[in-house]
């Protein structure tokens, strides 16, 4: 059994590791062969900082680079898992109406957030959590399509629901 939100979970760590930490590592790595450069220019031995000047500023400002590039990413998912989480707690109370409760149910290129089987049927719900803007934070459905404080989100959720279903 899969807790809600565990793939998001996954995925944050595997952005860490793969777009932030290995970048930020080798920074530090040329960070301390600069030093260790400069302390033998100190010293008067034969130096060579600026070699190692010019590879290492370029790596820190790569590794920060790549650092805020995935800080939003790591923030959305974040958001998306805290709201698959907080979803999820509130469809564990189903157990008492006699359905069994499944998160995070993997398949093949997609995950469903949440299935439900109970005496009325088989659900899946699809969780999506947006952070609060400014003014009046609503969602609405006309019937045919959805807008959050008055904007059509960017995924056709009609699409994937239909997916989901098949």
């Amino acid at each position: 059994m899969r807790n809600p939100g565990q793939s998001l979970d996954e995925q944050i760590r595997d952005l860490i590791s793969d777009y932030a930490f290995g970048p930020l590592v080798f920074a530090l790595f040329m960070i301390l062969i600069t030093a260790l450069e400069w302390l033998k220019y100190s010293y008067a031995l034969p130096p060579k900082p600026w070699l190692y000047s010019s590879i290492a500023i370029p790596s820190l400002c790569y590794a920060v680079w790549r650092f805020f590039g995935v800080k939003s990413e790591v923030r959305n998912r974040g958001l998306g898992r805290d709201g698959e989480k907080a979803v999820g707690q509130f469809l564990e109370k189903l157990r008492e109406r006699g359905y069994q409760v499944f998160h995070d149910v993997i398949g093949q290129g997609f995950n469903v957030d949440h299935v439900l089987i109970g005496p009325a049927g088989v659900f899946t719900v699809e969780t999506k959590t947006y952070s609060k803007g400014r003014g009046d934070s609503r969602v609405v459905f006309n019937g045919e399509t959805i807008r959050i404080d008055g904007v059509k989100p960017d995924r056709d959720l009609a699409k994937q629901k239909h997916r989901q279903a098949g």
